[in-house]
């Protein structure tokens, strides 16, 4: 279809012919031919009447998606199961409250997220039955773990083994189709955007437990415990649910948050991760030997490489290049050298102290972010330079994601297999 294009560029009657003949394949060939291509009125007029045509189709698919009291009857319900499972401590004194939330609430409410989406994007029945028991046998892996006491395996299966079930809850949300690229974009999209009301959601309902409390304690009322118990625990478990029913079924695209937060915070970082290793230089301070330095390398790489990913899963194809792209180049290259320290300092902390599975976790997890990281750059550069397109970008963004969550099983239950649970 570009080679046509390019044969046809001189020809308004060419073009007609050529778009009217395949308009899809037209419209995705001609970005690329027009940056290509030597500029000239026609060409001009077919980008402006193309971008007319994918705004006015954005339009229509940005409108507020419909939904009716049965989503909130839905989303309440899944909220009283979650809250009354995560509850199961108060009602069977047997079981050891402390050891029951650590292997479980996090599983719980990413099960009622997934619940939300296997009905609402209509799922087939064998799609419905894979992930129920993915999370079931997850779950119960979980709790068999043996109690030991200081046990790292045990830890660190339940921090990754979540996030296993969250990669399993895109494949709901995309309604089963877990090889759709483009839906994957959506997928991270959506993630940026639940953190965000999520966040907004606790925040107000902080406050609105803060105000209950005073006012009923004026009238000599004390209702803190009955209160957090009730409320405070459903409302607590409910808030991610809460958050995707307004994403996903009441506000939609109309108020996107996490773009604007990443045109903001892009800048604030770059400056901060600068100034952090240059000072760090100038202190000589050295990761190598310093636990708590390495712990703080790794916090920033995960943060940075988040925001990076949601700034350019945010930015669209048609926009032109400006200095936000090159501010996330930047960002990208600095959170490149920052992995590479923390990789020399792992690697260091290997040779002179030992292999321990703590170590070998944060070590596949660098060296999958900087791998993830670098093809960013490389890509970004091309398309900056006009010789990748940014689907190719894209693309590589989603098509890595798998394996964090290979990892994330590795480190779940491979590790603590091979170590005995120690």
């Amino acid at each position: 279809m570009r080679v046509q294009i390019l044969k046809a560029s001189d020809s308004a009657k060419d073009l007609e012919a050529l778009y009217r003949s395949a308009p899809k394949q037209f419209s995705e060939a001609f970005p690329t031919v027009y940056r290509e291509a030597e500029a000239s009125p026609l060409l001009d007029a077919w980008h402006e009447r193309l971008a007319y045509d994918l705004a006015d189709t954005q339009r229509i698919q940005t409108k507020t998606p419909s939904w009716n009291a049965k989503d909130i009857y839905f989303t309440l319900l899944l909220i009283f199961i979650a809250g009354t499972f995560a509850k199961l401590p108060q009602f069977i004194p047997e079981l050891n409250s402390e050891f029951f939330y650590a292997r479980n609430f996090p599983t719980t409410v990413i099960a009622a997220v997934m619940a939300f989406f296997l009905i609402q994007r209509g799922c087939s029945l064998k799609t419905i039955g894979v992930l129920t028991s993915s999370v079931v046998l997850g779950l119960l892996y979980l709790n068999l773990i043996p109690p030991t006491e200081n046990s790292d395996t045990s830890l660190l299966a339940c921090l990754h083994l979540p996030f296993a079930f969250w990669s399993l809850t895109g494949i709901a949300f995309l309604g089963g189709k877990w090889n759709d690229q483009s839906g994957r974009m959506n997928y991270i999209r959506y993630n940026g955007e639940l953190i965000i009301f999520t966040t907004v959601i606790v925040i107000g309902g902080m406050v609105l437990t803060g105000i209950t409390f005073a006012l009923f304690n004026l009238i000599g009322l004390r209702i803190e415990e009955a209160y957090l118990n009730s409320v405070g625990h459903y409302g607590g478990v409910g808030a991610p649910l809460v958050a995707t029913l307004l994403i996903t079924r009441i506000i939609g695209e109309r108020l996107r948050i996490a773009p604007l937060l990443a045109k903001l915070f892009t800048p604030l970082f770059l400056l901060m991760t600068s100034a952090y290793l240059v000072t760090m230089l100038v202190k000589q301070q050295s990761p190598f030997t310093n636990r708590e330095f390495l712990i703080a390398f790794n916090g920033l790489l995960l943060i940075v490489l988040g925001l990076c990913v949601f700034s350019i899963s945010e930015r669209g194809k048609q926009k032109a290049r400006g200095p936000l792209d090159y501010m996330n180049i930047s960002l990208v290259s600095v959170t490149l050298a920052v992995d590479l320290i923390a990789l020399a300092a792992i690697l260091f902390r290997l040779t002179s102290y030992g292999f321990t599975p703590n170590r070998i976790a944060v070590l596949g997890a660098n060296i999958l972010a900087f791998c993830h990281l670098a093809g960013i750059l490389v890509r970004y550069i091309q398309f900056l330079r006009k010789t990748n397109s940014f689907e190719s970008l894209e693309l590589w963004i989603v098509r890595f994601l798998p394996a964090y969550t290979c990892w994330a099983l590795i480190v779940a239950i491979v590790l603590p297999v091979l170590s005995r649970f120690k």
